[in-house]
C-alpha cells in the first residue's frame, strides 16, 4: 500500500504541515510506503522531522538564487522565466496561498497528480481536493482533507466544492461542526465525510510551569489575531510588569505588530520571536499558552502545548471549542475581547496552583488527540479504501506497442495513433 499526500511547502511551518509530518511518519511506521509531493521547495531540508523511509518529492525549488536554469536549451530557460512570472489558473484565488502559486507550478502539480502510482492520494487544501477529482488516476482512491466550514469559503470557492466534493472517496474534517454541514452538504453523493482530528506525538515531559512567560505561535497575519493580544498583555504588565510574552511566527504584519509593541512602550515585555521548528522546547519554559484567532479551523498548537502539560486560553473559536475544556483544562473567552483577554492571563498569572491543576488536567485530556487515537481512524479509512480497491474490476494491461512494429489487428489509421 502506498500513500502519497500533496501539500504546499513540506519545508515551512505551520499546522497543516506539523500535521502532514505526523501523519505521514505514522503510516511510515505501519509500514506504509509514504510520499510527500511538495509544490514548493524553500529550504535545505523540512523543519520538522520526517521518517527517513518517508520520500519527499519537490516540484519547484523556490529557495532564492536556485533556477537550473544552467544547461536548459533556451525556449524552455524562456517557457519557464514566462511561467513562473504568470498567475495561477488552476488554484482558486481566494486560497490563503494563491499568491505563491504560478502557472509554472500549475504545470508541475498537474503533470504530477496524472502520474500518481500511489494507491492513496491525500490533498490538503480546496483547491488541490478538487484537482485531484479532476486529474488523479482512476485507481487512486482520493482523501480530501477539509479544514474550514463551507459557509468560510468564497463563493467561487462553494461552488467548486458543490460540483467536484462529491467525486471525492472520503473528506475528513476536523471538527463536528465541520463534519455535519459537509455531510448536509453531500448527502446525495457516495463520498464518506469523517471527522479526523489533527494528532501529535504526546510528551514525557512536563512544563514546571514556574517560568514567567506566557508565550503563542502562529502567522503574523490578520486572522492569528495578535494585534488583539498585545493590547491584552498590555494590561497584564499592569499588574505582573516582571512577566513576559513571548510570540513566535513571521509574516506580513510583522512591522504593525512591532509598531504596536512600541505605541504601548512594551517592548521589554513583548517580544517577537523568529520561527522555530523547536516549539515543544520554548513551551516547556513557558507557564501558559494563549491562542488569540479571529478565526481557527482547529488549534493544533493547542495539543502540542497541552502535550506539554501549559495550561491554555484561547478565543472562543469553532476549533478550539472542541479541544479545550474550560475551567477543566484551559479557560475560553468571548471572541475578539481584549479585556477578557487579559482577565484570562491575569488569573493564570496570579494563582499557582490554577496553573497546576489546568496544566495537570490537560496533559491528561490530551491523550484522546494522540496516535493511539486518532491512528485507529486513519487504520480504518486505510483498511475500507484497501478493500474496495481489492474489490473493483482490474483493467486489462495495456499492451506496450513499443517494440511490436506490426502491431497486428490494427487498421493503419490506429496504428499511426498507437
Amino acid at each position: 500500500m502506498k500513500i502519497s499526500f500533496l501539500v504546499y511547502n513540506i519545508y515551512g511551518m505551520g499546522g497543516t504541515v506539523r500535521t502532514v509530518v505526523n501523519t505521514a511518519n505514522y503510516f511510515a511506521a505501519q509500514n506504509l510506503q509514504v510520499e510527500i509531493i511538495s509544490v514548493r521547495k524553500t529550504a535545505a531540508s523540512p523543519m520538522f522531522s520526517i521518517n527517513s523511509s518517508v520520500k519527499i518529492k519537490p516540484l519547484f525549488d523556490a529557495r532564492r538564487g536556485k533556477r537550473y536554469y544552467k544547461g536548459m536549451p533556451l525556449h524552455k530557460k524562456l517557457f519557464k522565466k514566462i511561467a513562473c512570472r504568470l498567475p495561477s489558473v488552476a488554484i482558486n484565488k481566494k486560497e490563503d496561498l494563491y499568491h505563491m502559486f504560478t502557472l509554472f507550478t500549475d504545470i508541475k502539480v498537474i503533470t504530477a497528480l496524472r502520474q500518481i502510482k500511489s494507491d492513496i492520494l491525500i490533498t490538503t487544501i480546496p483547491s488541490f481536493n478538487v484537482l485531484a477529482t479532476l486529474l488523479a488516476p482512476k485507481r487512486v482512491k482520493t482523501i480530501g482533507q477539509e479544514h474550514r466550514n463551507f459557509d468560510i469559503h468564497d463563493v467561487s470557492l462553494q461552488r467548486k466544492i458543490i460540483k467536484h466534493y462529491p467525486k471525492l472517496d472520503v473528506l475528513t474534517c476536523l471538527t463536528d461542526n465541520e463534519v455535519n454541514a459537509y455531510r448536509e452538504l453531500l448527502k446525495t453523493s457516495n463520498v464518506k465525510v469523517i471527522k479526523v482530528e489533527n494528532a501529535t506525538d504526546m510528551q514525557w515531559r512536563s512544563a514546571s510551569l514556574e517560568e514567567k512567560t506566557i508565550i503563542a505561535a502562529g502567522r503574523y497575519v490578520p486572522e492569528k489575531g495578535f494585534d488583539l493580544l498585545i493590547p491584552a498583555f498590555v494590561k497584564v504588565i499592569e499588574t505582573h510588569p516582571e512577566w513576559k510574552l513571548k510570540i513566535f511566527g513571521s509574516g506580513k504584519d510583522e512591522p504593525l505588530l512591532r509598531d504596536l509593541i512600541f505605541k504601548y512602550k512594551a517592548y521589554n515585555n513583548i517580544l517577537l520571536m523568529p520561527t522555530t521548528n523547536k516549539i515543544t522546547e520554548e513551551m516547556l519554559r513557558s507557564s501558559a499558552y494563549v491562542l488569540s484567532s479571529r478565526s481557527e479551523s482547529f488549534g493544533m498548537v493547542l495539543i502540542e502545548a497541552m502535550s506539554v502539560g501549559l495550561p491554555c486560553i484561547s478565543y472562543k473559536c469553532p476549533g478550539p471549542v472542541e479541544i479545550l475544556k474550560n475551567e477543566e483544562d484551559g479557560l475560553l473567552v468571548d471572541e475578539e475581547d481584549i479585556q477578557g483577554l487579559a482577565e484570562a492571563m491575569n488569573r493564570i498569572i496570579g494563582s499557582v496552583d490554577l496553573r497546576h491543576e489546568l496544566g495537570k488536567q490537560a496533559k491528561i485530556n490530551v491523550e484522546r488527540y494522540s496516535f493511539i487515537q486518532i491512528g485507529q481512524k486513519w487504520k480504518l479509512i486505510i483498511d475500507e479504501l484497501n478493500q474496495e480497491h481489492k474489490r473493483e474490476p482490474q483493467l486489462e494491461p495495456v499492451v506496450n506497442f513499443k517494440n511490436n512494429k506490426r502491431k497486428q489487428g490494427f487498421t493503419e489509421t490506429q496504428r499511426k495513433i498507437i
